[in-house]
This record gives C-alpha cells, structure tokens and sequence, in this order.
C-alpha cells in the first residue's frame, strides 16, 4: 500500500492510495466543483503512474457520504480528456461521472508508504 502525492512549487498534494491493484481517491464531493458539473479530475501523473504499477481501477470515495464510484483503467482511458486549466495543479485529466458505477464503500487504512510523482 502506498500514499501518492505530487508536489508542484515545493507543496506536496495528496492523491489518493494505492491498494492492491486499485487507485483509491476520497475527498468530500460536495466540495468539489468538478463534481458538482459532472466531471471528475486529477493529475495526468496519477493516470501514469496507474499504468505504469498496472492498476486495474480508480475509486472515487466520499467518506462524508459513505458512497463510491469505481472505473476500469482502460475505460478510463478510453473516455477521459486532459488539458491545463491551472498551471498551479499541472496538467489534469477529467472524465464526465457517468462513466463511473456505483461501488460498494470501504474505509480505507492509514496508509504510510509514499510515493511523490
């Protein structure tokens, strides 16, 4: 298991955990702007390093709501779009949330392995 960050301008930013053959993401959707427009978002770094460590999927939780989505990687792939919206944030991929499906939610472990992208 291992705790993913990338860091831009010297601020490290969490991204989610690796778990077995997963990319977990949790964050509370109502905060999320994105979310709210249908769209989910992160660091085209992430999606690399998904590849690279040969994830199978992304979950998208909500520990607030207690609700996650999940996708295949190559579904993923296949429907996302990247762009640079905030030089801040690095490049971002995004992909509408009705490619998602409902997942059952687990709490994730503390996790203590990093890995900085």
């Amino acid at each position: 298991m291992k705790a993913i960050y990338t860091e831009i301008d010297g601020r490290k930013t969490f991204l989610g955990k690796h778990i077995r053959n997963t990319i977990i993401r949790e964050f509370p959707f109502r905060t999320s702007v994105l979310w709210q427009n249908k769209h989910i978002g992160f660091d085209i770094r992430l999606l690399k390093y998904a590849k690279e460590n040969k994830v199978s999927s992304f979950v998208f939780a909500d520990s607030t709501k207690k609700e996650s989505f999940k996708i295949g990687i190559k579904s993923f792939d296949k429907h996302h779009k990247s762009k640079t919206v905030n030089t801040s944030q690095g490049e971002q991929c995004y992909i509408n949330k009705d490619w998602l499906n409902r997942a059952e939610y687990q709490k994730t472990p503390y996790v203590k392995n990093e890995v900085i992208l």
